[in-house]
């Protein structure tokens, strides 16, 4: 099945059904900084639960950056018909959800310019109206623009209160949060294990900087790397069981490929100078990292066995915590030409550059949501540091957090 049609004026294709799960992929063909008119109908008895879900698929619609919500409405008979021509003529809509609440949560996506179904689903009625929300909101930008949502995702970082560091889980928005480890020491830069079961941190509980291990479900810290001198920057593969550190027990810092066990299996640079902030690509063909092997810190990318380092042409006056887009389609990192330190998105395929906080004096540390769309941040102001996020593409920015830095974003 393939149907054309224009949503806000954007050109898109249903490029096709995947027959098990019935899903279609929408290529986005024009500007993704135009966003889709959406209108919600719950076709269910308003009731408080129904309502926190509905308000808060709202939210994630419009948190996602490509939707619209123009309407919102309850109505436990409704003319289907009727609602087409509404939520297109009186809302220019060109989307209408509508969800009905019985033993499960069945949910039909409506092409109102047509007057057809896109696709429906159902899902369990489990968990709070927030949870359930989250769910279904991922699965209709998943269909829709065949990308992961962001709503189900949950993002780490670190605070500081009264003397204790601490490291915080919240949901993608912030909210949420549950404090999973506090201590007296500096903790810091903590990143996600590939299956999302643990958290590597960096500590600073010993004579060395450490990187520990916690659990989130018991709270258990294991040393992860202790070797002498500095041990940070880790970074892992996603397609087997590895990842890249920066170690200086060389006497400088290198970087250097360990298993998920902490054993070291190869040393990666050998250069002189300085070899830091690997960032792992998507496929693990590839390492992004920073050097001052030829006298000033540049942005290169090597092989994934070590080889073939190439330096990319960003003439900065300092560029640091380079990362993949989840799609491997984009770098991000922090970078300095003048006086202030900034987010930039370099285009893997064509080399293009661009900065996403043209209006923040200092903003560092990015970290990709699973959607390759948004980035997560850290913000500096008055010696205050806070957690933002921005959309690579209307550069539209969300606070998350104060008092918060270093945040890293579940990719899955």
């Amino acid at each position: 099945m393939k149907t054309n049609f224009a949503i806000s004026c954007i050109a898109l294709f249903v490029c096709g059904f995947l027959c098990a799960q019935n899903r279609i992929t929408i290529e986005i063909t024009s500007s993704p900084e135009i966003k889709t008119g959406a209108c919600i109908l719950m076709n269910a008895q308003k009731n408080q639960f129904f309502e926190e879900f509905a308000a808060q698929l709202s939210k994630d619609l419009i948190n996602s950056d490509w939707f619209e919500v123009k309407n919102l409405s309850f109505k436990e008979n409704p003319d289907i018909q009727a609602e087409l021509d509404t939520a297109l003529s009186k809302n220019n809509a060109s989307i209408l959800i509508i969800c009905k609440g019985e033993d499960k949560l069945k949910t039909q996506v409506y092409n109102t310019l047509e007057k057809t179904v896109l696709f429906k689903f159902a899902l369990d009625i489990t968990g709070s109206p927030v949870q359930l929300a989250h769910r279904i909101n991922d699965e209709i930008i998943f269909r829709i623009t065949g990308k992961p949502g962001i709503a189900t995702s949950k993002i780490i970082y670190i605070t500081k209160m009264s003397a204790l560091y601490n490291l915080v889980m919240a949901d993608y928005d912030g909210t949420n949060p549950d404090n999973l480890l506090s201590e007296k020491y500096i903790i810091n830069y903590p990143r996600w294990f590939p299956d999302r079961k643990k958290i590597l941190f960096l500590s600073y509980r010993r004579t060395f900087p450490s990187l520990e291990s916690i659990d989130p479900s018991t709270g258990k810290v294991k040393t992860f790397l202790f070797e002498p001198g500095l041990n940070a920057c880790a970074s892992f593969f996603r397609n087997k069981n590895q990842a890249a550190v920066v170690l200086s027990r060389s006497g400088k810092p290198d970087i250097y490929l360990v298993n998920l066990d902490g054993n070291i299996l190869k040393r990666l640079t050998e250069q002189k100078g300085i070899n830091a902030s690997p960032s792992v690509s998507p496929d693990g063909e590839k390492i992004a990292f920073v050097s001052d092997r030829d006298g000033r810190v540049r942005l290169w990318v090597m092989n994934a066995n070590g080889l073939n380092a190439r330096k990319l042409g960003i003439l900065s006056n300092y560029i640091t915590g380079p990362v993949w887009s989840p799609d491997g389609e984009y770098l991000a990192y922090a970078v300095r030409y003048g006086t202030g330190m900034s987010i930039e998105v370099y285009q893997w395929s064509t080399g293009k550059r661009r900065i996403i906080t043209p209006d923040i004096s200092w903003s560092d540390a990015p970290s990709w949501a699973p959607d390759s769309r948004h980035i997560l941040f850290t913000r500096q102001q008055n010696y205050t540091n806070s957690l933002w996020t921005v959309d690579i593409y209307t550069l539209k920015l969300r606070k998350i957090a104060d008092n918060a830095w270093s945040g890293c974003w579940d990719v899955r």
